[in-house]
């Protein structure tokens, strides 16, 4: 299975990331396709967490649109890394964070593994990180 990877420097500290991440209501406004997450237990992100989503069903002539059904949360260690598959649609998703010294800002790597022609893009996770980034972005005055 091919395995896309994206790199990027966050505008905010590891915690305003981490708050972002712990509210499945926010994921629309950062993972690509997903139109709402809504958990079906109390602790949302946390192992074996299973939550209900429903996709924006934008088909196009190459691309299929994420499938509604559930979102697993396979592993998590807090401010640092979250591990979730998308069951529906055969997608693994690994976010790394690292928090950059005295600076404020997070290092985000996310790993997306999906079919080879499961309709996912290859710039799936750049285009995931660009969006959290506009999402953790410090508003200004």
């Amino acid at each position: 299975m091919p395995r896309y990877v994206a790199k990027r420097t966050l505008p905010a500290a590891v915690e305003t990331v981490w708050e972002v991440l712990a509210e499945p209501a926010r994921w629309a406004d950062w993972w690509p396709g997903l139109a709402t997450a809504e958990p079906t237990v109390r602790r949302a992100l946390a192992p074996g967490a299973l939550w209900q989503i429903e996709g924006l069903n934008r088909p196009s002539l190459l691309r299929r649109p994420l499938s509604g059904g559930s979102l697993l949360v396979l592993e998590v260690k807090p401010l640092r890394r979250v591990v979730f598959q998308l069951p529906a649609d055969r997608v693994e998703v690994e976010l790394e964070l690292e928090a950059v010294e005295g600076d404020g800002e997070t290092v985000a790597t996310l790993v997306v593994a999906a079919p080879r022609f499961g309709g996912l893009r290859r710039t799936m996770a750049s285009d995931a990180l660009a969006k959290l980034a506009a999402v953790v972005r410090p508003a200004t005055a």
